[in-house]
C-alpha cells in the first residue's frame, strides 16, 4: 500500500512541477516569479524554496518576517546553516 501512496505522490508532484511557478506567483494573472521557475530546467532547483527571492519570503514564518525584510540573504544563510 505505501509503495502505491508514493507512486501516486510522486505522479501528482511531476504534473504539478511545470506549472509551480504560476501557483506560486503573489498574482498570477499580472506575472510569473522572477526568475522564474522552469519545470525543464535541471538548474532551476538551484533557485527554489529559501534560494528563490519571492519564495523564501512565502516560506518565511510570520515570526522572523522583520528579521528576514532587513536582510533577506542574511537570514537566508543563517536558516539554511541551522542543525534541526
Amino acid at each position: 500500500m505505501q509503495v502505491v501512496i508514493g507512486q501516486v505522490r510522486s505522479e501528482d508532484v511531476s504534473h504539478l512541477k511545470p506549472v509551480i511557478g504560476k501557483y506560486a506567483a503573489p498574482d498570477p494573472d499580472d506575472e510569473d516569479l522572477v526568475p522564474p521557475i522552469s519545470a525543464n530546467s535541471h538548474k532551476s532547483r538551484a533557485k527554489m524554496g529559501l534560494n528563490h527571492p519571492q519564495l523564501a519570503r512565502m516560506l518565511c514564518p510570520v515570526k522572523h518576517l522583520a528579521e528576514y525584510s532587513k536582510d533577506p540573504q542574511g537570514y537566508v544563510l543563517s536558516a539554511s546553516s541551522l542543525n534541526y
